[in-house]
């Protein structure tokens, strides 16, 4: 459910938008989530900020989303809203920890950041459960339960606002 484009666009589309914000995705490829997400958002801008060899087609990406190449453990894009769709599980703690600090230096004040990934509980599916040795063993990533996302997003300079399955929000906190 988490892993399609459209499932995920609609899940950012459930939060409470402004209108004006500039979002920045975070690893975002080929920028298929905010090609998806800002189709029927006119007065938003977007920018997929990914590695330089991240494949990607400006002509698709339109006039109001830009491709902007780098590291998330050096800089990021200045922007209202950070949204980190399945990247923070590929890393352990520290470098996720690291990750949203990045961010938090550029983002804009009262930013938010938006995770689109799964929070691990006590009716998670067991396939979760495999995810996560998946992610430990061939990545050395977690997948996390909601008291570890609070403490990794506090860490990182965000407080956390929700801790849902599959979309947790938070915004950041002052001064960085």
């Amino acid at each position: 459910m988490l892993n399609g484009v459209s499932s995920r666009a609609e899940r950012l589309g459930c939060l409470q938008w402004r209108g004006d914000e500039v979002v920045v995705d975070i690893g975002g490829g080929d920028g298929s989530l905010l090609i998806e997400f800002l189709r029927d958002r006119p007065g938003m801008r977007g920018i997929v900020f990914d590695l330089p060899e991240a494949m990607h087609d400006d002509t698709r990406l339109g006039d109001r989303i830009e491709f902007v190449a780098g590291s998330f453990f050096d800089r990021v894009p200045e922007g209202d809203a950070y949204v980190l769709s399945a990247v923070l599980h590929d890393w352990d703690d520290e470098p996720a920890r690291t990750i949203l600090r990045t961010i938090r230096r550029s983002a804009r004040e009262r930013a938010r950041v938006v995770i689109v990934e799964g929070v691990l509980g006590p009716r998670s599916p067991s396939v979760w459960r495999w995810a996560d040795l998946h992610m430990l063993a061939t990545l050395g990533g977690r997948e996390r339960n909601e008291t570890s996302w609070r403490r990794l997003l506090e860490a990182g300079g965000f407080a956390p606002v929700s801790v849902g399955d599959g979309l947790i929000e938070a915004r950041t906190i002052s001064p960085p």
